[in-house]
């Protein structure tokens, strides 16, 4: 009788794992669909990853499963294309940009392909893995060795990107009379470069490039304010003001870096929307929308052109009457002589150190993105070592704050380093008399 009780309980615990199993199916349970992803069943990952995207549309991660996800499913459509644009403007792992070359790659697009597959920085293991040299080459070679799969894709899943979202329009979202007067140069594709906003055709593709405008501007306001920061620093003697003003700093690039990221990722997804519109529309229309900005072209370079020979005509010639230059008395020599003899020391964050110069990939793009919002130095020491140095300070706590900092955005090799009226010196020979400073 145990036994046969004991039987039945067994079976009814499995029905209910059973159905708790199909229950995270289909509620779109995150962790069963990765866990598909890792085992490579992608057609049963698909539909969970469709599902968890319509809740997180602005997740990284799911955006990344779900691409892969629909080109290992073989499907080359819109959706895939906007997810992994979306995860690769985040702290993603680096093979969605050998995806994205992928996704260009099936629809025949060779340049675009080539320029992600060139983006792909992976490590040997992976690039063996993916097979990254023989797509390269097949790629060079005009070769495509993809089969888009062109059946109906509501079978299968919902394209979450592209229907539930309610797009932006002009309206509940003015343009900037300063942006509709201002000419750029903005990349659609590589046969379609757009100058005026007006230029745009697809409403939502005008607002997020008009969004990462404004978050430039916003940028450029707080890099003023910042170098204003940092020049109050240099001159304060106070202690706890420079430690204030540090913290304003390093508050002030956070927002930067975040609006820099944001600023990227709206110019990435207006350019996929306007893409998309032309995808639509044709060659033999945008051929003629070419025609038309290459006239407009035309017309702005004649107007320039002739603003220029009006000016000429303008330009008076007057003599420069050279004026012998003073020279310095000998006060001024003994003020100047007094200053030189003055030990400077100062504190820098290394965040990088090459020989004769030799940049690595990774650094190369971690410099790129700092540069637009930190001032990033460089210093030659005898041993040919280029050294990249961010920020400039009196005081060793100082130098600290900003080291965490950098730490903290990614920059873990980041180290302190002191300089003694211009030379390099030992950090420990310089490190206590600063702390008591």
């Amino acid at each position: 009788m145990c036994k046969k009780v004991n039987s039945i309980l067994i079976a009814i615990l499995i029905v209910m794992c059973f159905n708790n199993l199909k229950a995270q199916e289909t509620s779109g349970d995150e962790k069963l669909a990765i866990e598909y992803f890792k085992q490579k069943e992608y057609e049963k990952a698909l539909p969970l990853f469709t599902e968890l995207i319509s809740k997180s549309p602005e997740n990284a991660m799911l955006n990344y499963y779900y691409g892969i996800t629909l080109l290992k499913n073989n499907r080359y459509k819109m959706a895939a294309k906007e997810a992994l644009l979306n995860a690769v403007v985040d702290n993603t792992p680096s093979n969605a940009n050998f995806y994205l070359g992928n996704y260009f790659h099936a629809l025949g697009n060779w340049a675009e392909a080539m320029d992600f597959y060139k983006r792909y920085k992976g490590s040997k293991q992976e690039s063996k893995e993916l097979e990254y040299d023989k797509y390269v080459s097949l790629c060079s070679k005009n070769i495509n060795p993809f089969k888009p799969d062109n059946g109906d894709d509501k079978k299968v899943f919902t394209d979450s990107i592209k229907s539930p979202i309610k797009q932006p329009d002009e309206k509940s979202f003015p343009i900037p009379d300063s942006l509709k007067a201002e000419w750029f140069n903005f990349e659609i594709n590589n046969q379609l470069t757009y100058h005026r906003i007006n230029d745009f055709q697809s409403e939502a593709a005008k607002i997020l490039f008009t969004k990462a405008w404004l978050a430039t501007s916003k940028n450029d306001s707080i890099v003023r304010n910042t170098d204003s920061l940092r020049k109050a620093h240099e001159e304060t003697n106070s202690v706890t003001t420079r430690l204030a003003l540090v913290q304003r700093i390093v508050d002030a690039e956070q927002q930067s870096y975040q609006l820099l990221r944001d600023r990227e990722k709206y110019f990435e997804q207006a350019r996929v929307k306007e893409s998309g519109y032309w995808e639509k529309t044709g060659n033999d229309t945008m051929a003629q929308f070419i025609n038309q900005i290459a006239l407009r072209e035309k017309a702005r370079a004649d107007e320039i052109l002739s603003a220029q020979k009006k000016l000429e005509e303008k330009v008076v010639i007057v003599p420069i009457v050279q004026t012998p230059i003073e020279t310095s008395t000998k006060t001024e020599s003994a003020n100047q002589s007094s200053v030189d003899t003055k030990e400077v020391i100062l504190f820098k964050v290394q965040i990088g150190s090459f020989l004769n110069g030799k940049l690595s990939p990774a650094f190369k793009v971690k410099y790129d993105k700092l540069s637009k919002i930190r001032k990033v130095e460089k210093f030659i020491d005898p041993k040919k070592n280029h050294l990249y140095t961010i920020g400039s300070f009196g005081v060793y706590k100082d130098a600290v704050l900003l080291k965490n900092q950098l730490i903290m955005e990614g920059l873990k090799g980041s180290v302190i380093v002191a300089f003694k009226n211009g030379e390099r010196v030992p950090l420990q020979s310089v490190v206590k008399e600063a702390i008591v400073k």
